[in-house]
Order: C-alpha cells, then sequence, then structure tokens
C-alpha cells in the first residue's frame, strides 16, 4: 500500500511524525550518560491523527475492531490498515483480545487440561489441545477481519479489499560516540491477512513452566495466545515472523532531528493565534445495538404481518397439498394450524410457536409448492431473510429531545404517532468507511426504527451476512456482537452540508462516548 500512496501526502505524514518525534527529549527522562541520545518518542493517538489527516483515512475507534483506519485510494482501490508503533528491537505485538469470548467459551478448560498432562506442552494430547484452540482463536480473529472488511467493501460484495499492517518503529537509545550512528523512525508494512485454518501449525508453549501461553503459525505469520489476558500476539520480525528482526519489513527510514530546546518551543506555543480545525461535526449520538428477538435486526424472524384466514385461497391449497403428500406426517396440519391460528401472547408463548414453526417446516421438501406456501405463510420473510431495521432506543425521549436529528421535523410526535408524512420523514445516510449513500426513513411507533426506503434487503443483507457475518436465518445475538467487536452505532451530523454518516462502532462500558444516548 506505501508505494501507493501520493507522495506529497507522504511527506506530510513524514512531516508530521518526525516534528512530534523531534520534541522526544521533552517527554524522557533525562539521562545521567550525556553521550546518550534517547530513542525517539511516537504517541499513537497523535500517529493516527496524523495518518488521517495526511492520506484523509477514516479511523476507527473500535474497542475489538481488527483494524484502525481505512483508505480508498484514487485508483479505487481500498485498504484496511493496522496502524502500530514499536522499537525496532521489539517482540511479539497485541493485535486482538478475546476476553469475553476466552471466559463465555471456557477456554481455560483447554489449558487446564494441558497443564494437568504434566507433560510439559510437549505430548500428542497437549498439541491436539492447543490445537483445538489456536482454531476457536483463528474463526474470531477471522470473523472480525471480514466484518472490518465488508464495512468498507460497503454493498459491492465483489470489490477487493486488502489489509495491511502500517508500522512505524522508532530506534533505540544512540550513543555519540558512535560514527553515522542516529536516531530514526522506519517505516514497516506487512500482509494483515486473515488465519489460514487448514494450515494452522502449533510451536508449542512458550515455556515448560508457562504452559498457559503458546505460540502457532499458519505459514504466513507467527502468533503467540497469552491465556491470562486473552491477548493474541503476532510477530513482525520478517513478513511470515520468522525473520532475523522487525527491520525485514522496513520499507523507509526516516532520520530524527531533536530540537535543541523543546520547552522553549512549548512555552512560546500560545504567542501566535492559531486557526482551530474544523470538522464541521455538529451533532452526533451513538445507540447502543438493543438485542430484539424479532423485530430491528431480526425483524426478518417474527411473524408475517397479515394473519391467515381459513378462507384464503392459500389456506385451502395448504391443505390439499399436505393431504397430496405422503412424506408429511400425519399430524403435519394440525401442527401447521396451531402455528398459523393460534395466540401466541407471552414470550414463552411466542418461542414454542418458533420451535413448532421449525418442526412444520422440517418436513417439507425444499423448493417445493407446500414449502413455498407454508415458509410464505408462517415466517415475515424465509426466503430472503433481510427484513431489518435500525432500532432507536428509547425513540420517543430521543425524538422529543432532538425532533430535526434526522431531518427537520422527522421526529416530531402526537403521542405514538409520526405527525410528518414519509416524504419528510426520508434523508439522506452515508455508511462509513465505504462512503456509500442509501435512503431511509423514520418509522414505526414512537419513531423507534430507521428502515431504508427502496433497499431494505440490500441493506439488510449487508448488515446481516457480511458485518455482523450471520448465516441465513441466523439470529444476531449479544454474544455474535462481542465475538466481532461491534456494539452500537454512531450517527454523526455536519454543518457543510454533507449527508447523515453511520458507522458501527464498539462502546465500552467503563469509558462510554460522551454522546452515548441512554
Amino acid at each position: 500500500m506505501w508505494k501507493l500512496l501520493d507522495e506529497s501526502n507522504k511527506n506530510q505524514y513524514k512531516l508530521l511524525i518526525t516534528n512530534f518525534a523531534s520534541l522526544s527529549e521533552a517527554f524522557a527522562q533525562k539521562s545521567s550518560n550525556d553521550s546518550i541520545i534517547i530513542a525517539p518518542i511516537i504517541n499513537s493517538k497523535f500517529q493516527e491523527a496524523s495518518f488521517k489527516k495526511s492520506f484523509n483515512a477514516t479511523i476507527e475507534d473500535i474497542g475489538n475492531s481488527s483494524y484502525d483506519a481505512s483508505v480508498k485510494l484514487t485508483d479505487g482501490s481500498k485498504y484496511i490498515i493496522g496502524i502500530k508503533s514499536f522499537g525496532v528491537k521489539s517482540g511479539f505485538q497485541k493485535i486482538a483480545q478475546f476476553k469475553k469470548d476466552s471466559q463465555q467459551d471456557e477456554w481455560g478448560s483447554i489449558i487446564e487440561r494441558i497443564k494437568k498432562r504434566q507433560q510439559n506442552g510437549s505430548s500428542d494430547d497437549d498439541f491436539d489441545d492447543y490445537l483445538e484452540l489456536a482454531k476457536k482463536i483463528a474463526v474470531l480473529r477471522n470473523k472480525r477481519i471480514s466484518s472490518s472488511k465488508s464495512q468498507l467493501q460497503g454493498f459491492d460484495f465483489d470489490s477487493q479489499v486488502e489489509a495491511v499492517y502500517h508500522v512505524l518503529m522508532p530506534s533505540g537509545s544512540v550513543n555519540k560516540d558512535k560514527q553515522n550512528d542516529e536516531p530514526y523512525i522506519l517505516v514497516g508494512e506487512t500482509s494483515y491477512s486473515s488465519i489460514d485454518l487448514k494450515h494452522l501449525q502449533i510451536i508449542g508453549p512458550t515455556k515448560s513452566n508457562m504452559l498457559q501461553n503458546f505460540q502457532f503459525t499458519d505459514g504466513q505469520h507467527l502468533y503467540q495466545y497469552n491465556s491470562a489476558d486473552s491477548q493474541l500476539l503476532m510477530s513482525f520480525k520478517g513478513h511470515s515472523g520468522t525473520g532475523i528482526s522487525n527491520e525485514d519489513i522496513g520499507i523507509e527510514k526516516w532520520p530524527v532531528t531533536y530540537i535543541e530546546d523543546p520547552f522553549k518551543l512549548f512555552a512560546n506555543l500560545n504567542s501566535e493565534t492559531t486557526k482551530a480545525v474544523d470538522d464541521h461535526i455538529s451533532q452526533s449520538v451513538t445507540f447502543m445495538i438493543k438485542i430484539e428477538r424479532r423485530s430491528g435486526f431480526n425483524a426478518w424472524y417474527g411473524s408475517p404481518k397479515t394473519k391467515l384466514d381459513k378462507n384464503d385461497s392459500r389456506y385451502h391449497r395448504i391443505v390439499s397439498l399436505s393431504q397430496q403428500d405422503t412424506s408429511v406426517p400425519s399430524d403435519w396440519l394440525s401442527k401447521f394450524n396451531k402455528v398459523a391460528f393460534d395466540s401466541f401472547s407471552s414470550d414463552k408463548a411466542k418461542k414454542d410457536r418458533e420451535r413448532l414453526r421449525s418442526d412444520v417446516t422440517k418436513y417439507l421438501s425444499h423448493g417445493s409448492e407446500l414449502f413455498n406456501l407454508a415458509t410464505t405463510i408462517l415466517w415475515r420473510n424465509y426466503k430472503t431473510p433481510y427484513e431489518v431495521y435500525i432500532p432507536i432506543p428509547n425513540s420517543k425521549k430521543f425524538h422529543t429531545e432532538n425532533p430535526d436529528f434526522f431531518v427537520k421535523n422527522g421526529g416530531l410526535l402526537n403521542g405514538q404517532k409520526l405527525v410528518s408524512t414519509k416524504e419528510n420523514r426520508t434523508f439522506t445516510l452515508e455508511l462509513l468507511p465505504s462512503q456509500e449513500k442509501m435512503v431511509m426513513f423514520i418509522n414505526q411507533d414512537n419513531g423507534k426504527a430507521i428502515q431504508s426506503l427502496s433497499s431494505q434487503f440490500i441493506f439488510g443483507e449487508w448488515v446481516l451476512k457480511n458485518i455482523f457475518q450471520l448465516k441465513n436465518r441466523e439470529l444476531l445475538t449479544t454474544d455474535t456482537l462481542e465475538e466481532i467487536g461491534i456494539n452500537a452505532i454512531t450517527f454523526t451530523k455536519y454543518n457543510d452540508n454533507r449527508p447523515i454518516s453511520m458507522s458501527f462502532t464498539y462502546v465500552d462500558s467503563e469509558n462510554p462516548p460522551e454522546d452515548l444516548w441512554n
């Protein structure tokens, strides 16, 4: 990717990073040895901000996201990027964490089996257990990467999105007495690939007394899993992780010259008036994704909007076909009638109905007329299970306080009913980071739903299959959200005539964003 970036943009990025690093002596403890020049300092947040500014990138601030930024180049190519900084001589680097997943799936029990054998993690059974755990890690890691790519890919499922790690590696401290020895920052790049499940190979535990930490490879990268904090680490020594040093992935070296008196610079920063950069954001709000079994992102799973009538010609056809089909059980029609006509009011009763509905469906031959009729009658949308809407939590309060957020007067309510016409509740939404646009509208009682105006199934398929990585007719759950590292959606308004943007994000309950809506 680096070689494809615009040279002037790369020079701006280099200038920002090296200028910041030139101030390193202001942030470091003074060495007692005057012959030592300290190592350059890189601040990760400043690095991300500089990357965004220089390359017009979208920076993602998602807790469990697989990437940090995305860029679309002028030739149409798209990249998701893991932005990292670490010393040239550093070891394995953290690339993912699976704390909740490891607890829910009891990964610790696999480690305990290995410890109980007392074979130092070297027996065949130990390697089989390590391989089982490595596969669990790989599946979750790959889901997150696929979801991240899909957000940049957008609705064009065939478009290609490449993934790379972009790395800045500062040199260590430098001895003034050594000739041609100077501090520098090495730019590195290596592939950011999914883990190849077919070529997993266990290296073994990191130490004989640390059986909970082990290394494995897929032939593309060398990984290490640390059980205590459920972290996945990766080696950057060469493109497969088996090189001599991190310098093996280096592609460009930037010398760093320290400012003689950085404190003087800081003391005079406010001596001149500086103009603040305007990001043109006028308002933003973050909604936690609320999981409902039969609505929201699971709306396709609900009952049909129109209840079947026994006088309906479709029902008479169901009766006729079920009597002709010898493969269905004798009580099939009575079960069908129960699902179609009985009242299921409580949540428990509705779940009973869903189990009975699945039982009725499984006896039918896929593609048959009876199957097509029955699934159409009993399901909201069985054939194309992508009917979804974005739920607005506590929507009545939100629209009362923010009636113009999505569109002027779009959220005005009279009791539970929306006042404005459908046309006046319609707005354009830009999906980030793909920058694709879709016309949406506010709908349902209390304005609780944001729905696509004419492309509901396109939006639904993209969200369910590509962002949430679900199979057809698989319900979205909180466990799934934790697996892929998404649990919220942020909507942002701008004052420069841009449409409202929407991006998936992750909210840490211990450090929620200021715009979180409750």
